[in-house]
């Protein structure tokens, strides 16, 4: 079903034969090459840390996903409005 909301009217369903596709994991996916400095600190951080128990790179971890919501924002919100 696809919400139709372009008559004032009110709202009307459309039946679709098609699933919805989520677009968050391809724009994710597209965004990681965007933070390349936020990455390799990451990367550098889980190689630093191998075979050493409770240390970890949380604060990297955070710095990536960061950076890369910031350039998701834009980009899934131009997606929900069409």
């Amino acid at each position: 079903f696809v919400l139709d909301t372009s008559f004032q009217s009110g709202f009307h369903i459309i039946m679709s034969d098609e699933e919805p596709v989520d677009p968050m994991p391809r724009i994710r996916k597209e965004c990681v090459k965007t933070c390349p400095g936020p990455l390799a600190n990451y990367e550098a951080c889980k190689e630093r840390i191998k075979n050493k128990p409770g240390v970890s790179c949380e604060i990297w971890y955070y710095e990536l996903h960061h950076c890369v919501d910031k350039c998701v924002a834009p980009k899934i919100f131009a997606a929900t409005k069409e």
